[in-house]
């Protein structure tokens, strides 16, 4: 058994009562939190470690529920384009993957996640399929040696895409099955499968019904894309033959639920939202990237309003080109009081649990993580108060969700293990592993035909 402690520093629970400690403490027995309080309430028991965290507050790491970090190597390329030109320039790059190439773009992911306080993830991975699952298998060994919380959430590609990356719902199956077997649940749970439709197009009704059919029968959650442009609407049309909006075909094919979380929902009807909100789907948003691809104005009032589970996304580094989600509580308050003319339309401390506690519900973990409170998991973060962006740090939850930053964060624990101690990795040698993904990043770019240029 191996205890440390966290003592000197504000402690910020998130828990269900939002207890917060001026000079609080937070004690860890292995990979559980054993107890959370005041300091002069600490039991009397022995320590293995004690972590002096005087200037910092201690919060529960961030939850990070939707990112695509296969697509860190093309990071600065295409940032002024439209979102379905983007795809054309990044898609090729990944096709000229091998396991190699994946491993390390999903390692130096989860090094950035780390050290910006995201010590849980959902990472949508697309993937051409040149040796079955090597991809997949390549991503969950980085989320199983970064000591990240993971889950992969495999894109299924039906038709009207790159040949490559398409696969028969036969073969989606096959290896969704085999994939669960190896992963789901691996690590203590600490990693997770989930899977679900890229993009609307690249379906039929019979593909939908089919996947939900298999998420049900594999106890798996689903996890899509939904609506990110009134392009998404369009182009369903388009191929479907006939006019139906992509909740409203989710409504239909029995692809709605709590089991379900559905990214980005930037062109949603008020029709469409009611049955986001009757089926208790989640929602996970993320305004950066709306904004930054001009593909929609992220309202989010609406969803809060309707009383939706709604978590927070950074999306993957190429789109945004950040994992910083703090910046995703920033945008998603502006965001919200823009479209609503209501500078209360989305306040400090929902953003907060959206990026915490509420997030950790979206994504099916909130008996995991969330929150700092006896008996559940040690995922946990320390920000650094101590900086002339945070001072005076009257309000906590203001200067977190206001002024705050990734680069605040100096230490993050998963499970009990110390992966970040100030700032610095304790699980991967950062100067080679940046070294390794420049070197890789370039091949695949040449391999790919990719113009850096455009």
């Amino acid at each position: 058994m191996t205890t440390t402690l966290f003592q000197g520093g504000r402690v910020l629970t998130l828990d269900e009562a939002d207890r917060q400690y001026h000079d609080g403490c937070v004690l860890v027995r292995d990979d559980r939190i054993a107890f959370v309080g005041p300091r002069a309430e600490l039991p009397d028991t022995p320590v293995d470690r004690v972590i002096d965290v005087t200037g910092k507050l201690v919060m529960p790491g961030l939850v990070n529920g939707h990112t695509h970090l296969s697509m860190i190597f093309g990071r600065t390329l295409g940032p002024e384009k439209r979102l379905l030109d983007w795809l054309d320039q990044q898609l090729p790059m990944i096709g000229a993957f091998d396991d190699e190439a994946m491993y390390v773009a999903q390692m130096l992911g989860c090094l950035e996640n780390l050290k910006n306080g995201n010590t849980s993830l959902v990472e949508n991975l697309a993937a051409a399929h040149p040796d079955d699952t090597a991809m997949e298998d390549a991503t969950f060994r980085a989320l199983r040696d970064s000591g990240i919380r993971g889950t992969l959430a495999r894109a299924f590609e039906g038709r009207n895409f790159l040949p490559d990356f398409m696969e028969s719902l036969d073969d989606q199956a096959r290896r969704v099955t085999a994939l669960a077997e190896r992963w789901h649940g691996a690590e203590g749970d600490r990693l997770r499968l989930s899977f679900g439709p890229l993009l609307p197009w690249c379906m039929t009704e019979e593909m939908y019904r089919e996947t939900r059919a298999l998420a049900d029968r594999l106890g798996l959650c689903l996890h899509m894309h939904v609506a990110e442009s009134p392009e998404f609407n369009r182009l369903i049309a388009k191929h479907l033959g006939r006019d139906i909006r992509q909740v409203e075909l989710l409504h239909e094919t029995g692809c709605l639920g709590p089991d379900v979380q559905v990214v980005a929902v930037s062109d949603v009807s008020p029709r469409e939202v009611e049955l986001l909100a009757q089926s208790d789907t989640r929602v996970l948003l993320d305004p950066p990237t709306r904004l930054f691809w001009g593909t929609g104005f992220p309202a989010i009032h609406p969803f809060l309003e309707a009383g939706l589970t709604c978590g927070l996304a950074t999306n993957g580094p190429a789109a945004n080109c950040g994992q910083d989600l703090f910046e995703s509580m920033k945008y998603a308050c502006a965001t919200a009081k823009t479209a609503k003319n209501d500078p209360q339309a989305l306040g400090r401390h929902r953003a907060l649990r959206m990026a915490t506690s509420e997030g950790a519900r979206a994504i099916g973990r909130d008996d995991q993580v969330g929150g700092l409170a006896e008996g559940l998991k040690a995922d946990l973060i320390t920000v650094d108060l101590e900086q002339a962006h945070l001072a005076p740090t009257l309000d906590v939850t203001a200067a977190l969700v206001y002024s705050g930053k990734g680069t605040d964060v100096r230490d993050v624990m998963v499970d009990g293990q110390l992966l970040i101690e100030n700032r610095k990795a304790l699980f991967v040698d950062e100067s080679a592993l940046m070294r390794q993904a420049e070197e890789i990043a370039r091949r695949c770019i040449r391999e790919a035909g990719v113009d850096v240029s455009l």
